[in-house]
């Protein structure tokens, strides 16, 4: 595929390690969740300790949203607005299916279905780039 065949304008196109920078800290998040989950099973931590554990993961969250944040800032009107509303289309995408799968779940069709936060936030990435797509291809 050439470059003229991208579906993404050159404004928002970033190179491999553009985008690794980009988006270290939320692998950096999504690591010390797992790490947190896992030394989380462990039931003989105090409650401060098991609280603090939970909401380590934050830090580096934050830091994701500050440099995504830096990112959208630095783009002319017409990408912000599309990178906004592919942002709107992923996260209310995503509030969607989980409140459909709450009333399942409070309807008994799902007991055992719980997406966690990792889960939420794949979803809502995937359908942020899809509502990214949809509104770039309406450039064409």
């Amino acid at each position: 595929m050439k470059d003229t065949d991208s579906i993404f304008p050159e404004s928002v196109r970033l190179s491999v390690g553009q985008s690794i920078r980009l988006n270290a800290w939320a692998g950096v998040a999504v690591m010390f969740a797992g790490l947190a989950r896992l030394i989380l099973s462990n039931p003989s931590l105090p409650d401060w300790g098991r609280a603090a554990l939970a909401l380590l993961p934050l830090i580096p969250g934050l830091l994701y949203l500050r440099d995504l944040w830096r990112w959208m800032r630095g783009l002319d009107e017409l990408q912000r607005r599309m990178q906004f509303e592919a942002v709107c289309f992923g996260t209310l995408g995503m509030l969607g299916v989980a409140l459909i799968a709450d009333l399942w779940r409070g309807a008994g069709f799902q007991p055992g279905v719980n997406f966690g936060w990792e889960g939420y936030f794949a979803g809502t990435f995937f359908l942020y780039i899809w509502g990214l797509a949809r509104a770039n291809r309406g450039l064409r």
